[in-house]
């Protein structure tokens, strides 16, 4: 069938992972959905998928992944207090503060501290610490290479400065802290949303989230078929478990014209253009896969302004599935105004 509908979905994946060969799977996973080669995953592909996005500097795809360290005192006495390093961390950073998360361990830096970032913000960073020649860079750069060994490397030209014991922090003690309280929001979320391309604009204007959508420049739909989200005046037609219509109706034919005289359009189009010409008379209703990701603080706004009563029929159904999982988790989204 060339021409099918299918509703919209919510897909959640849960906390980014924090193990190195789980994160890299879930990248590749964003990025193959991009460009719809799925069948290309392999058990061993996410490694050299994400080092070709590296080496390309196609980072955007990167942010779909969260590595939150764990900076304390160790047995050693160390060369400065861990409320002198929080600090000159805070100013070592500078403008690339708002690409991580840090707070400190029972409210006060001498006890610890906690520092959040994607796979993306820690390598941009430790570029600019590279070439401003930072103190941080050595540091960073050993124990990033102790538990990403495959993005950072093995980490011998870094420093493992002693005095302080860094650890890698998992998804569920990320999780635990953010309960315990909501504004550390060190969890990076991620969720797969199956809507039309008119949602997807309104989802990417939340722009703290990072986001990987099917492409229609590169994905050609001559022979998979042009799959579209079904409009609600359809719903009464439709079964849920063959994704088919199951009567008739005017309304359905009426649907199917339009569909079909547009699919036909775009494969004309493709004798003479390429899929990224060709896409200009694909429907705003054609379905599309995104993976967005966010922090908690993001996905409470998501909320807040999506699930209200004048908020589209579809992204308002989108915004409920996400409040659902994270009721589901024990954490409580308050009710739009």
């Amino acid at each position: 069938m060339m021409i099918q509908f299918v509703k919209t979905g919510v897909q959640p994946h849960g906390v980014a992972p924090s193990a190195e060969a789980d994160a890299l799977q879930l990248v590749e996973i964003c990025g193959r959905t991009a460009y719809k080669s799925e069948d290309k995953i392999t058990r061993d592909s996410a490694r050299s998928f994400v080092l070709m996005l590296k080496k390309h500097g196609h980072l955007s795809v990167l942010e779909h992944s969260n590595i939150v360290l764990k900076v304390q005192r160790g047995s050693l006495q160390p060369s400065s207090s861990p409320t002198e390093f929080y600090d000159s961390l805070l100013k070592g950073l500078a403008s690339r503060s708002a690409f991580h998360r840090l707070r400190p361990l029972n409210g006060v830096p001498d006890a610890g501290f906690l520092m959040a970032g994607s796979l993306r913000s820690w390598v941009e960073t430790l570029n600019c610490w590279k070439n401003d020649c930072s103190v941080h860079y050595p540091f960073f750069l050993y124990h990033l290479g102790r538990f990403f060994p495959l993005v950072f490397g093995t980490g011998v030209s870094g420093s493992p400065e002693p005095g302080f014991d860094v650890s890698l922090v998992g998804a569920e003690e990320q999780t635990a802290y953010l309960r315990k309280d909501p504004a550390c929001d060190l969890p990076l979320f991620v969720f797969k949303f199956t809507c039309d391309r008119g949602i997807t604009h309104e989802v990417v204007r939340h722009r703290v989230f990072s986001f990987t959508q099917e492409s229609t420049r590169y994905v050609n739909y001559r022979n998979r078929g042009m799959v579209l989200i079904l409009p609600e005046e359809l719903y009464p037609f439709y079964d849920d478990a063959t994704q088919t219509f199951n009567t008739e109706s005017p309304l359905i034919d009426l649907w199917m014209k339009r569909a079909e005289t547009l699919f036909e359009w775009y494969r004309s189009d493709l004798e003479r253009c390429k899929p990224e010409i060709a896409r200009d008379i694909l429907p705003n209703l054609l379905k599309s896969e995104i993976f967005v990701s966010g922090r908690w603080s993001g996905w409470t706004h998501f909320i807040q302004l999506r699930d209200a009563p004048q908020a589209h029929p579809r992204i308002r159904f989108i915004a409920r599935e996400v409040r659902n999982y994270f009721d589901s988790i024990g954490l409580t989204c308050a009710p739009p105004q």
